[in-house]
């Protein structure tokens, strides 16, 4: 396929090497929107911006059926995200339109982050960091070494639920790295090197001291974790939600932890985001609060733009 004069709008983040390949393989390039100036464009504006395009890329900006039907000149579009949720697939289906994805372009990222969460979270580090600044060195006239102690990773059951290609990074950090004896929960596969599978929910909750999800949420899976589930996790259970709010009932996890009915929580990803200052998630003593942060890597800009100009290349090659 010739690309001679053919234009591109880039809204996704990127790097100065991907523009460039874009460049040396004769496309004209706008930069704009999300990836370059922290702002998504509206629709009205992301169809200006599209106009005489045959190729864009997006990680923010919503292309949906008014944006296709008003830019007919657009055959390809690369989504910097690892399920192309803001791109109507069907219309890019009936209109011809090639729609490439970035899966795992995060992966490496929140495997990394779900497990320094899970040693933050069993050896008290952020409380303690947090009591150190606010209160000083003794914690009731007592040695802080006797409030903060911990677990070690290498002791603790951790049960994962889902083994794709986050999970499967938790596993081999957690197996290898610390000899942690680690259990999945996955309909989708059968066996893992690193890991143990187990048969149902149940088992997984009820065996395992700390449990990390990393499930998509879809029609099986959304709010498929019970109080039963939290009942057999137990007071001295930890859970860590990098994946997405929906696998629990927002009142049903905050009442387990006010209660004290599960030992604590990590939460990255949340029912309503942005997370309002005054949310009652940071009252609690008991969970670590962080602004979905997990895939928050450079890395992740350099992942997405090779998978995508991979992608391209296929399909100018077609």
């Amino acid at each position: 396929m010739s690309v001679k004069s053919k234009k591109a709008l880039v809204t996704c983040e990127t790097t100065a090497e991907f523009l460039e390949q874009l460049r040396n393989r004769g496309i004209q390039v706008n930069h704009d929107g999300w990836g370059k100036t922290g702002m998504s464009l509206d629709k009205k504006s992301l169809i200006v911006a599209l106009q005489n395009c045959e190729i864009a890329f997006v990680e923010l900006e919503h292309i949906d059926v008014e944006v296709i039907e008003n830019c007919p000149d657009l055959r390809f579009i690369g989504v910097a995200r690892g399920a192309p949720t803001n791109v109507d697939l069907n219309i890019c289906s009936i209109r011809g339109i090639t729609v490439a994805t970035t899966p795992a372009r995060n992966a490496d990222a929140v495997a990394d982050y779900s497990l320094a969460m899970m040693i933050v979270a069993t050896r008290s580090i952020f409380s303690s960091a947090l009591h150190l600044k606010d209160e000083g060195w003794n914690y009731q006239g007592q040695l802080p070494y006797l409030k903060f102690r911990g677990r070690e990773i290498g002791s603790l059951k951790v049960g994962l639920y889902g083994l794709g290609n986050i999970g499967l990074k938790v596993a081999k950090r957690l197996h290898y790295g610390f000899g942690t004896d680690v259990l999945f929960y996955d309909p989708f596969v059968n066996h893992c090197l690193e890991a143990r599978k187990v048969d149902s929910l149940d088992e997984l909750f009820s065996e395992s001291d700390m449990v990390s999800l990393h499930a998509p949420v879809n029609d099986s899976t959304k709010r498929s974790i019970s109080g039963n589930l939290l009942d057999k996790l137990g007071p001295n259970g930890l859970l860590i939600n990098a994946a997405r709010a929906g696998l629990i009932d927002e009142d049903l996890l905050f009442n387990y932890l006010e209660q004290g009915k599960i030992a604590g929580a990590v939460l990255d990803v949340y029912w309503h985001e942005p997370l309002d200052v005054k949310s009652k998630w940071l009252n609690l003593e008991n969970v670590i609060c962080t602004p979905h942060i997990a895939g928050a890597t450079f890395d992740v800009i350099d992942n997405h733009c090779q998978k995508l100009i991979l992608d391209f290349d296929k399909w100018l090659s077609t």
